[in-house]
């Protein structure tokens, strides 16, 4: 379980993770949420002990980093924590927002060298 997640009273565990061209994401994005066109990350929940599932576009993260004027690290720390919100069953706002921040703080404290 995620210390940060759990923190949040959001407990996390077992999440699949696949990184995907923009090609990919883009026909998972029209398939299961009726959106055309590529995005950065989607979630599927899971059952039985998992979290779920993430979708993360490489492309988009590495577009992402140019118009943001963010490191690939940081970024894809900053999608990651956005899908993992979603697993905990979030949605955007002031919540999310504090979540995203927490999780990516507990990841670079463990990443750090």
């Amino acid at each position: 379980m995620c210390a940060a997640a759990a923190a949040h009273g959001r407990p996390l565990a077992g999440v699949e993770l696949y990184l995907v061209t923009d090609a990919a994401i883009a026909r998972a994005n029209v398939e299961h949420m009726m959106c055309t066109g590529p995005t950065n990350v989607l979630s599927f929940p899971g059952g039985g002990g998992m979290a779920g599932t993430l979708l993360l576009s490489l492309n988009t993260l590495d577009r992402e980093c140019l118009l943001y004027g963010q490191e690939p690290r940081e970024h894809l720390l900053r999608l990651l924590a956005h899908g993992m919100g979603h697993l905990a069953g979030l949605d955007h706002g002031g919540e999310m927002d504090a979540f995203c921040t927490d999780l990516q703080e507990a990841a670079e404290a463990v990443l750090a060298p």
